[in-house]
């Protein structure tokens, strides 16, 4: 069972994956605290309404392309280098195209985003228009040769030229105006990108792919690869474009319930900026995971190793539940602190709370979705996600524009669009019928654990406040007990998951 499997490899391989987006997400962390500390919410809320165009911009242009090729080189290792070179030449003429639209049509792509000051921080999008699509290629060939490591390099130092390049430019912007210092911030996409091509580059000129004298015909692959491609980016699209809706709905509705304008793009920025972030902080585990997982699972599928298939998805779902609750419980309690004491923002307390099921929602739906790609049934998770935008779109154009309900409306909507996604999921899966008694039960005490560890943690916390300490030392020590007893859990508890 143990070599059916391979869960050594893939959990090492998962951590590799992991460490590397932790790191990502911690530079990019910092990046954004820094960014608001010196812009503000209102300031945060426009660099969220540029990406929101600059993620559909991306995903139009290479669509599912990187993780078709990925499972594509997964199965076949010799003809994955030369449908590389054969998407490349589309990819990098779509994004030439895209990065000189984007700069000529800045004037009414700020309009049409309701924030006119905008315009320049458009335009500095343009080179990683142009850049970022090949890299997203590239990678994807590489992850289906299982490159993780060459990967997660070009990744760190992407995000570290991206948030020096931010760090840099904001504070000399900023003496122009807030859309200058926004703009500063978004060259950072470009500098980053460039950088980890360079470096990609670097590691084929030592690392060269080996390929076959004469490699075998693709003619016949082309047409699947691309299908799938297109099976892939009608589920991807959703969400950036999504987002994008979002970004034209959220501010005019808020304004609708008599919000200023400078006000509905401080409460976009504390949401998207804020919130979200902290949201999908926990995420990189998980979505590490689902790196790593659908390569295994879509090979196994292939050669019909279903047992094993099976093994590894349902064990990959019950890792993210257990993962899930652990980060969620924290988000939860420790709102108040990281509002206050990371991002110095007193009214992102409420959405921090309102998305802190989200690690557990995002979790699933992106392991669930592999799952059904790695069987080819690509088409069934664009339903569900579909269904999710729909009722957000529903929940946010109704629930935002009434008075006093931005914030509800905006996490009800996000929160319902992962619920309905995930839930979809498991009805095609069958989970609901496929779980066992004796697994709720196991669910139901990691419910009560974590619960157990947070009032162990108050308690420690209320022992503490008799000293005379400051109130920022009180809360480390009652998140490092926190942590502490959810990592000794996690580890007994993750045992068992993988256990032979």
């Amino acid at each position: 069972m143990k070599n059916d499997l391979k869960l050594p490899l893939l959990l090492k391989q998962t951590m590799v994956r992991a460490n590397a987006m932790i790191v990502v997400k911690a530079i990019g962390l910092i990046g954004k605290v820094f960014m608001i500390r010196l812009v503000g919410a209102e300031g945060m809320g426009l660099y969220q309404l540029v990406y929101s165009f600059y993620s559909l911009v991306l995903m139009i242009i290479s669509g599912g392309l990187p993780t078709a090729l990925a499972m594509f080189t997964a199965k076949h290792t010799a003809k994955g280098w030369r449908l590389f070179k054969i998407f490349s030449i589309p990819i990098i003429l779509t994004g030439l195209a895209c990065s000189l639209l984007t700069y000529w049509f800045s004037t009414p792509l700020a309009k049409l985003l309701g924030y006119p000051q905008i315009n320049f921080v458009i335009r500095c999008l343009a080179p990683a228009i142009l850049t970022v699509p090949l890299l997203s290629l590239l990678r994807g060939y590489l992850q289906g040769l299982e490159k993780y490591t060459a990967i997660a390099i070009s990744e760190i130092i992407e995000q570290t030229a991206r948030i020096g390049t931010l760090m840099l430019l904001v504070p000399l912007f900023i003496q122009s105006g807030i859309e200058f210092a926004v703009g500063g911030a978004v060259l950072g996409t470009f500098t980053g990108a460039l950088l980890s091509f360079a470096v990609l580059i670097a590691f084929f000129m030592y690392n060269r792919p080996s390929v076959a004298l004469s490699p075998p015909s693709i003619r016949t692959d082309l047409p699947l690869v691309v299908q799938a491609s297109f099976a892939i980016a009608l589920t991807r699209l959703l969400i950036p474009t999504s987002d994008f809706m979002d970004a034209i709905i959220i501010p005019q509705r808020l304004q609708v319930a008599g919000v200023s304008s400078k006000e509905a793009a401080e409460m976009f920025g504390i949401v998207t900026g804020i919130a979200l972030v902290v949201a999908y902080m926990p995420t990189v585990i998980t979505g590490a995971l689902t790196h790593t997982l659908t390569m295994k699972i879509t090979a196994d599928w292939q050669n019909k190793k279903y047992n094993s298939f099976y093994k590894k998805g349902y064990a990959a779902i019950e890792v993210a539940w257990v993962w899930g609750l652990a980060s969620g419980f924290f988000i939860f309690k420790y709102a108040p602190d990281i509002s206050l004491l990371v991002f110095d923002i007193q009214n992102a307390e409420i959405p921090i709370k309102s998305l802190a099921m989200l690690p557990l929602l995002v979790g699933w739906r992106e392991i669930t979705t592999s799952v059904l790609w790695a069987q080819n049934r690509k088409k069934t998770p664009f339903i569900g996600l579909c269904t999710g935008v729909l009722a957000n779109f529903i929940i946010l154009y109704s629930l935002v524009a009434i008075p006093d309900f931005g914030y509800t409306g905006m996490s009800l909507g996000i929160i319902t669009l992962e619920l309905i996604a995930t839930g979809w999921n498991f009805k095609v899966l069958q989970l609901f019928q496929r779980a066992k008694s004796c697994l709720a039960i196991m669910l139901l005490v990691d419910i009560l654990v974590f619960e157990a560890i947070l009032i162990v943690g108050m308690l420690c916390s209320k022992t503490l406040s008799s000293l005379e300490w400051p109130e920022t030392a009180h809360i480390i020590v009652e998140v490092i007990h926190y942590c502490f007893w959810c990592a000794l859990y996690l580890k007994v508890r993750l045992k068992s998951v993988f256990k032979e």
